[in-house]
């Protein structure tokens, strides 16, 4: 019912709205959202890494668990530990896995991207590539011309000896070399980066994905 009617054919006075009457209520919708959810779960899956690991050779330095990837029932992460180790961990409510590497790649001399690690967490978009960049900074990559999304995980050092870790996320296994664009002190640069595996270290009827030869 409208606050003020029209007036009526026979020319009475508009009716006044019933005492008590008001505009219905807007629906909002109930619960968390989406991005709450998924946010409330990573911290779950946070503290139950955190709870597995406080202790003894694996323990994280000061600065704690970084995110490598959010799945729809599990979340990776990546620490490093007080010796300087790096560490990777895949958990959901099922399973979980944790590994650490004994030694950890020195810094480069010379800006240069070093592929770390590289690993199929058993997620849609959970093949990742973990990339240290040392004394540059990625700006682009792409497959086959098509953009690979990455996140910035982790810095180490100073400024003139800078490494910074990237996790870079493929739809499945990928084979073949990654272009990317980097910056240096000295302007951008591009650059070829191969993954693991070759075109011709993969059955032709492979159903992994190829990013073409370097």
């Amino acid at each position: 019912m409208t606050a003020l009617a029209a007036c009526s054919q026979g020319g009475g006075a508009a009716k006044e709205p019933e005492r008590g009457s008001s505009s219905p209520a807007s629906v909002r919708p109930s619960g968390p959202s989406a991005q709450e959810q998924a946010r409330e779960q990573v911290e779950s899956h946070r503290q139950q890494v955190l709870a597995k690991i406080a202790t003894g050779a694996k323990a994280p330095d000061g600065e704690g668990l970084s995110v490598v990837g959010e799945y729809p029932q599990s979340t990776a992460f990546f620490w490093s530990t007080p010796n300087g180790r790096y560490c990777m961990a895949i958990y959901d409510p099922g399973h979980h896995t944790v590994q650490c590497h004994e030694s950890t790649k020195p810094f480069s001399r010379t800006p240069k991207l070093i592929r770390l690690y590289e690993t199929d967490f058993g997620s849609p978009g959970g093949y990742v590539l973990l990339v240290a960049a040392d004394r540059e900074t990625i700006r682009s990559v792409t497959c086959g011309g098509a953009p690979v999304e990455f996140r910035e995980i982790r810095m180490y050092g100073k400024t003139d000896a800078q490494r910074t870790l990237y996790a870079l996320e493929f739809e499945g296994p990928t084979t073949g070399a990654l272009k990317t664009r980097v910056s240096r002190a000295d302007g951008v640069h591009t650059s070829t980066l191969p993954l693991a595996w070759s075109d011709d270290e993969v059955p032709p009827d492979s159903d992994w994905h190829s990013c073409g030869a370097s």
